[in-house]
């Protein structure tokens, strides 16, 4: 039986902007561009499953103000 968490190793094309961007996440946060990736992926299907039990999502603004956040 495989292990649920054990690694996969996958490749991706990505537009240059968005691997500048990744790059600039990890080298910021002082991780590897893969556990930028990683988090990504694990917070999009957290909010994605909120989504469709109908949760909303919201940001809270510095002057404490609310705004949902409209997604896809």
């Amino acid at each position: 039986m495989a292990d649920a968490n054990a690694p996969v190793k996958i490749s991706a094309d990505l537009p240059k902007e968005l691997f500048d961007a990744l790059v600039e996440l990890a080298n910021k946060r002082g991780v590897s561009a893969n556990t930028v990736l990683q988090e990504a992926i694990a917070r999009e299907k957290y909010f994605s499953d909120k989504e469709a039990s109908g949760a909303s999502i919201l940001i809270e603004e510095k002057n404490k103000t609310f705004k949902k956040v409209l997604r896809g």
